[in-house]
Order: structure tokens, then sequence, then C-alpha cells
């Protein structure tokens, strides 16, 4: 997955993976699986290894241009994988490139 910034009104950044897009209108977005018991922002499918609540994405900017920093929260029990780091649940966000 990868972040990129936008510098103008609208979207403030645009999630882009494998088989999604995900344009980023609010400061922070959670990926994940839906389930009966509620939905993500940006669904990952219906694997058992994503959590319902694996990740969160959110940006550190006060005025909603999209202009400050962008990180990542791991949610899910079962880590994620940055970069060929893993980051474990409850670990300190992780700050993202601006790309």
């Amino acid at each position: 997955m990868a972040v990129q910034v936008s510098g103008s009104s609208g979207p403030i950044a645009r999630l882009e993976g494998r088989e999604f897009e995900y344009m980023m209108k609010k400061r922070s977005v959670t990926v994940g699986r839906n389930s009966s018991q509620g939905s993500v922002d940006v669904s990952m499918g219906h694997s058992s290894f994503i959590s319902r609540r694996h990740l969160e994405v959110f940006t550190a900017s006060d005025d909603g241009t999209g202009s400050g920093d962008f990180y990542l929260r791991c949610l899910g029990k079962n880590g994620v994988f940055v970069d060929g780091v893993f980051l474990r649940r409850g670990a300190p966000p992780l700050q993202l490139p601006r790309m």
C-alpha cells in the first residue's frame, strides 16, 4: 500500500494497493475487513489473517489540507509488515514516506 499526499482541496491523500485505490478525505481511515460487527473504510477482503480493524492510516495535520505527515498504526493481532519491517499491535505509530 502506498500513500500519495495531495496538496489541493478535496482528497488529502490517495491510498493505493494491488487491487484497490482509496481517496482519503478524512484525517484517519481504518483498513481491515468488513463483518457483521461493523465496517471499515478500506476492506481488504475476507481472509482471517486480516483483522476486522487491522490498521489505521492517519495524518497529524490540524488544518485538513494533507500537508502534515502521515502515520500507520497497527491494530490487528497478526501485525503488519511495512517495507520488510514487522510492526506489532500496540507499537508506536510509524511515520510513512510522502509517496
